[in-house]
């Protein structure tokens, strides 16, 4: 198992001979110049500032660059990455051999540090950067080659959300790959964790998570229902019925891996799924196959264009 300091602040980790085995390998200097960049580096209060980047880029190619391979010839498609951050899943698909990767953030200095993560890391001539919101991309129709929405759409508001959509619908050409929480789960893992308060309306909710301990957590994103991508389905069909995953081996090959998301104090490396999740995620697809994502806890899907 990689052996980064769980707790350790963004820095060059140094790994033992054997420890590589599927890790996206950057040398030495690059990931020290990476470490060293000022809004990563003094970024405190960020989930991202203990990230481990090697561990990083690893997960974003297993779970979403590797996937999409087995349908797109990478090698020829352009990917856009909106609300892209630092730019890490764009880099995990340049660094895969993706033709080229337009980085979509709102925030102008996570935009200005992905554009130098890209230069040190040397892919910076096959990226495009933009300042945008989602709903707000105004590229052409079928623009992109495959559009990517990861954990995006549920901070758009409920007002944002379908004119979203159809903006993904219309820019993307041959794929859409997407993860959001379902609204229909009774759990978010990704607000207050508590159980219906994403339910309520917003005069009941912020109670609760105080009640709770967990005002701070509560951030009012607004969750999708199922049906909220149906602007997807004129041109496009589901295709995995794991998460992003087209086969039960493998959703279960992907464990373990390095977890990038979350607060700085959770434990990132993941070595199986949680207590029932392997057992429900494998139910319904049985049950309901590219669509299994409507019961799922997360809206995790990959989409391609319909013949």
């Amino acid at each position: 198992m990689p052996s980064a300091d769980i707790g350790a602040p963004l820095t060059y980790v140094a790994r033992a001979p054997g420890e590589h085995a599927g890790v996206a390998l950057l040398d030495d200097d690059t990931l020290k110049a990476i470490a060293e960049i000022e809004y990563l580096r003094d970024y405190d209060d960020s989930i991202y500032r203990d990230l481990d980047i090697e561990l990083t880029l690893d997960y974003m190619r297993r779970r979403f660059v590797t996937p999409l391979s087995r349908h797109v010839d990478i090698g020829t498609a352009s990917l856009l990455d909106c609300a892209s951050g630092f730019g890490w899943l764009a880099f995990a698909y340049l660094l895969a051999g993706g033709s080229h990767a337009v980085l979509v953030e709102m925030d102008e200095r996570r935009l200005d540090a992905a554009r130098t993560i890209a230069r040190r890391i040397g892919v910076e001539q096959r990226c495009s950067f933009l300042r945008e919101r989602l709903q707000d991309i105004a590229l052409d129709d079928d623009g992109i080659d495959v559009f990517a929405s990861i954990e995006t759409l549920e901070h758009v508001g409920r007002d944002g959300i379908g004119d979203s959509l159809r903006n993904m619908a219309r820019i993307a050409r041959r794929a859409v790959v997407l993860t959001t929480p379902n609204r229909l789960f009774p759990v978010i893992a990704h607000d207050t964790e508590l159980p219906f308060a994403h339910w309520l309306p917003s005069a009941l909710r912020r109670p609760y998570a105080k009640a709770a301990g967990r005002e701070a957590l509560d951030r009012n994103n607004h969750f999708l229902m199922p049906w909220d991508l149906a602007p997807l389905r004129e041109k496009f069909r589901p295709v995995s019925s794991y998460q992003t995953f087209a086969t039960r081996d493998e959703y279960s090959r992907f464990y373990p891996h390095y977890m990038p998301y979350g607060p700085k104090q959770v434990r990132r490396w993941r070595d199986a799924p949680r207590a029932g999740q392997h057992a429900m995620q494998v139910f319904l697809a049985q049950l309901l196959g590219p669509w299994s994502f409507a019961l799922a806890p997360n809206l995790a899907s990959l989409w391609l264009r319909r013949d």
